[in-house]
């Protein structure tokens, strides 16, 4: 995280609480959680991140618009995991395919084909996805 980045601390106390807790969370909390947690402690919460993303978009009603951000999502957290993480590699290659997929049910064939180039290196200092 860039030290110049404002971090929310009731967020990411609320994000710590809502995973911690007792109760049952729906995937869509879970998500948010780790998108706030990720900014703050990327080592442990990009590859949850990743997960849940694409564990999202299995469980979710299929809207192509929707699969695609949550896919693109997905391979961006991937892609900004630690090249070192023994979960990476898998965990890329999951939601490169999965955007492949998506874009070729879209027809963007040429999209598609140049999937994997622009996702499998770290975002530059201070440009992150949502």
């Amino acid at each position: 995280m860039n030290h110049r980045e404002s971090v929310d601390h009731h967020a990411v106390l609320r994000a710590r609480t809502l995973l911690l807790g007792s109760g049952t969370i729906n995937i869509h909390e879970t998500v948010d959680a780790y998108r706030v947690l990720a900014k703050v402690s990327p080592a442990v919460y990009l590859p949850r991140l990743a997960q849940a993303l694409l564990e999202y978009d299995r469980v979710t009603p299929r809207n192509a618009e929707t699969r695609l951000a949550v896919v693109t999502e997905a391979a961006e957290a991937a892609g900004r995991m630690d090249e070192t993480d023994k979960k990476r590699a898998a965990l890329l290659l999951e939601a490169l395919e999965a955007l492949r997929e998506e874009l070729l049910l879209l027809g963007r064939t040429d999209e598609a084909r140049s999937v994997g180039h622009e996702h499998s290196r770290p975002a530059p200092e201070g440009e992150h996805s949502s």
